[in-house]
């Protein structure tokens, strides 16, 4: 019993690298609200289907699923985004003149970046390929 004291650390550990169980993070669940569609110099408005869960912890948010509301469709995902700390409106600085802000970047595909701004209320993210670009607009519901 004197060498038992290691279990409880392990146990915090095996948490900590969990995002699904979130003890150590912060889950954040958003549903799109609005989203926009830009290619060959056209805009277009796209029709509202995901729902995205994101587990915060330290200086990366990872998206951890997709939900295709419409298609009643759930997928795992694994793309990571880096915290960008050196931005004035980021919390962490208690400097921001406006709505403190966490923005992130992230490659969710080969040929992808994805810029997140995480607000209080909502996720707004712009993901640029080399033949189009997406703007979307979710709210947080949790």
């Amino acid at each position: 019993m004197k060498h038992k004291w290691w279990i409880l650390p392990a146990i915090m550990v095996l948490i900590y690298v969990s995002p699904e169980i979130g003890v150590c993070g912060q889950t954040i669940v958003a549903r799109e609200v609005e989203g926009y569609f830009y290619s060959d110099g056209k805009m277009e408005k796209t029709s509202v289907q995901f729902e995205n869960t994101y587990y915060y912890v330290g200086d990366t948010i990872k998206r951890i699923k997709v939900y295709d509301f419409k298609n009643k469709k759930t997928e795992k995902d694994d793309t990571v985004y880096q915290i960008q700390r050196q931005l004035l409106s980021d919390p962490g600085n208690n400097m921001s003149l406006s709505e403190p802000v966490i923005r992130a970047i992230g490659q969710p595909g080969m040929d992808a970046v994805e810029i997140l701004v995480v607000g209080e209320k909502y996720i707004q993210s712009v993901k640029s390929t080399s033949g189009y670009f997406v703007i979307t607009r979710f709210k947080r519901i949790n």
